[in-house]
C-alpha cells in the first residue's frame, strides 16, 4: 500500500520537475525511508527507467510496424501548425532549461549517476526470470494503459483510427515529451499528440478533444490525490 501512495504522490512530483526526475527523486528517497541504502535504492529506480526506456523503444517499432499493414498509412496534417507547434514547444523547453542551471546540476548529473548504477545491478536481476518478468510486466502494463486510455479517448469523440495507430501514435509522443525537459513532456506531448492522430485521418477538431481529454485523465488529474498523499507522506516521514 505505500508503494501505491509513493506511485500516486510521484504523479504531483513529477510534474513539477523536468524530464521525469522528480518521480525518480521520489522513489529513491521512498526507498531509503524504507531502510534501502542510497546506492541499492539509486540502483533499483535507475533499472526500472532503463527497463522501461527499453520495452518503451520494443514497443514503438512493434506499433508503428503494426499500424503499417492497417488503413491507408500515415501521412502529414496539410495544417502544418501542428509540426511548428512541436519546433515550438521544443524550443521554449530548451530556454526553459537554459534559464534555471542550478536546477540542471541538480537534477541532471544525480539522474545520470543512477543509469550508470544500474547497469551494474542489471546481471543479478536477469538471472532471476520472477524479477525480469515483474520489471517487464509493469512496464508493458503502465505502457498499455496510457495506449487504452487514448484509445478511449479517440473513440468517445468518434476518431476512426485503429488501436494500433492509436498506440504508435501516443508511443511516438511519449518518445518525444521524455526527450523534452519540462514535466511530463508539458506542451511537446499534446502537440504530437494531435500531429500524429491527425496523421493518421482523425479529423484535427476531434484530436483535439481526444488528445486534451487524455492529457487531463492522465497528466492533471492525478496531481490533486499526488499533492494530499505527497504531503501524508512526509508527514508520515515516508518520504
Amino acid at each position: 500500500l505505500a508503494t501505491v501512495r509513493m506511485q500516486v504522490a510521484a504523479a504531483f512530483v513529477g510534474r513539477i520537475a523536468p524530464a521525469n526526475t522528480g518521480s525518480l527523486a521520489v522513489g529513491v528517497r521512498f526507498l531509503q525511508r524504507s531502510g534501502v541504502d542510497t546506492a541499492t535504492a539509486g540502483a533499483a529506480v535507475g533499472l526500472n527507467a532503463v527497463v522501461g526506456a527499453g520495452v518503451h523503444l520494443s514497443l514503438t517499432a512493434a506499433f508503428l510496424a503494426w499500424a503499417g499493414t492497417r488503413g491507408p498509412g500515415f501521412s502529414l496534417p496539410d495544417a502544418n501548425a501542428w509540426l511548428l507547434g512541436i519546433a515550438a514547444a521544443g524550443l521554449v523547453s530548451g530556454i526553459v532549461v537554459a534559464g534555471v542551471p542550478a536546477l540542471r546540476r541538480r537534477v541532471v548529473p544525480p539522474l545520470l549517476d543512477q543509469l550508470r548504477t544500474a547497469r551494474s545491478s542489471l546481471a543479478d536481476v536477469i538471472t532471476d526470470p520472477l524479477r525480469v518478468l515483474a520489471l517487464v510486466g509493469g512496464a508493458l502494463g503502465i505502457t498499455f494503459s496510457f495506449i487504452l486510455t487514448l484509445t478511449a479517448s479517440a473513440a468517445a469523440f468518434g476518431g476512426d483510427v485503429s488501436f494500433p495507430e492509436v498506440g504508435a501514435a501516443y508511443l511516438v509522443a511519449a518518445a518525444i515529451g521524455s526527450a523534452t525537459p519540462t514535466p511530463g513532456g508539458l506542451g511537446a506531448v499534446e502537440a504530437a499528440l494531435v500531429a500524429a492522430l491527425t496523421g493518421y485521418g482523425m479529423p484535427s477538431g476531434h484530436a483535439v478533444s481526444a488528445v486534451l481529454t487524455f492529457r487531463l485523465a492522465t497528466y492533471w488529474a492525478p496531481m490533486i490525490p499526488g499533492w494530499i498523499l505527497f504531503h501524508q507522506m512526509q508527514r508520515r516521514e515516508e518520504l
